[in-house]
């Protein structure tokens, strides 16, 4: 049947090239791969240009969260695809706004949203095959705990995407995730994790490393006890001994996006983390060395840490560091889940810290030093290299 359909479809394609060429027109090419059928819902996908922005690749996709650090660079890549976006929002139009040009006219949908509402839930998602929630909060508000936001509100998703026909779910958890991880965030996660699967069974499991990035709370972070606090002291816990594997924000949006073609990830786990190891002592030293102020670190023992950021977040509305980030920052990172997929899968390579940090860190040098040199980042400051007992 789909055969007989694609033939008379190539024919009149065809007449219509040959008099499109007669007239001196541009021709677009497509061919029989262009139209898709999705097995789970039976519906039909046709692209529609040469890709890029201003085609149509055929897919619908809601990324819940998309004004997040994570969610513009999805949204950039989904719509260099050429697919239909709609990005749910509930805060102002400053932190919307930049989503909007990230498509052609009309292929970035924007409708407001709230959590607690689900038939707004609904009709964000209703004409998508493929649903992204990204919603995440690293520290929690007098309205949205770690479990409202990263369990309820997960299964809440996950179980109006399954009831409405979406074919592929994909929800965005945390590399360390466990239910029995001394950090409230990391256990919401994990719980949040199984709330998923018990509602959408094939649902994608991602699991990021720490995300860096120009809108980071990584670097960025860092730069504000460099630049405010006297004498530029960076306050680290566990004595710096922490492990990880930070990951460029662009490379997790590349995999992601890689995943609304690619059924490899469906029911399966992911796992993205950076290509090298680090202490996050020999982290914040590499970005000391770099923003050529003072280098000075404020060795914390974790119960004062978390009883100074609680302080914070009582009295500032966007706190620098929350208690629970703290917490995170002494739990080293732990890959090799069973069967879990990684970026190789994807045919992706991610950034080092080397070749991206100077971007982010250098904006924190002092204005008389902001046009110095930079000297290229070596290779010194990995597991391999640095050894603490």
């Amino acid at each position: 049947m789909w055969s007989k359909i694609v033939f008379f479809l190539d024919r009149a394609m065809l007449k219509s090239r040959i008099t499109l060429s007669a007239l001196g027109a541009p021709l677009q090419r497509r061919g029989v791969h262009d139209v898709i059928v999705r097995g789970k819902t039976g519906k039909v996908h046709v692209s529609l240009g040469q890709g890029g922005r201003s085609s149509s690749n055929g897919h619908t996709a809601t990324v819940f969260g998309a004004t997040g650090f994570l969610g513009r660079y999805l949204v950039n890549n989904l719509g260099k695809m050429g697919t239909t976006v709609i990005t749910p929002y509930r805060g102002t139009d400053d932190e919307r706004r930049h989503l909007k040009v990230m498509g052609d006219l009309g292929q970035i949908i924007q409708l407001r949203f709230d959590l607690r509402r689900e038939d707004q839930i609904v009709e964000n998602l209703r004409h998508s095959d493929v649903v992204y929630n990204l919603i995440g909060r690293n520290y929690e508000t007098k309205n949205f705990s770690f479990e409202r936001v990263h369990v309820e509100g997960a299964r809440q998703i996950a179980r109006l995407a399954r009831e409405n026909g979406v074919a592929k779910f994909i929800h965005v958890s945390a590399l360390n995730a466990s239910v029995d991880s001394p950090s409230r965030f990391l256990r919401a996660k994990a719980l949040g994790e199984q709330a998923v699967l018990e509602e959408f069974p094939d649902a994608t499991i991602v699991r990021p490393a720490s995300l860096y990035g120009h809108e980071d709370k990584f670097w960025n972070r860092m730069g504000w006890f460099a630049r405010w606090t006297p004498g530029s002291f960076i306050p680290v816990v566990n004595g710096g001994k922490t492990v990880m594997r930070p990951v460029y924000v662009g490379d997790v949006a590349m995999a992601l996006a890689k995943m609304l073609r690619d059924d490899a990830a469906v029911g399966k786990v992911v796992e993205l983390y950076g290509p090298r190891e680090y202490h996050y002592r020999s982290l914040v030293d590499m970005f000391q060395s770099i923003v050529l102020r003072e280098k000075n670190i404020a060795y914390l023992p974790l119960p004062i840490a978390k009883l100074i950021a609680s302080v914070w977040e009582r009295i500032l509305v966007t706190p620098v560091v929350s208690a629970d980030e703290f917490q995170r920052l002494a739990i080293s990172d732990k890959i090799g889940h069973p069967g879990a997929l990684t970026f190789k899968d994807f045919d992706l390579s991610p950034h080092t810290i080397e070749e991206t940090v100077t971007r982010f860190a250098a904006v924190y040098r002092p204005g008389e030093l902001f046009d110095a040199p930079l000297e290229p980042v070596k290779n010194r400051y990995t597991t391999s290299h640095i050894k603490l007992d």
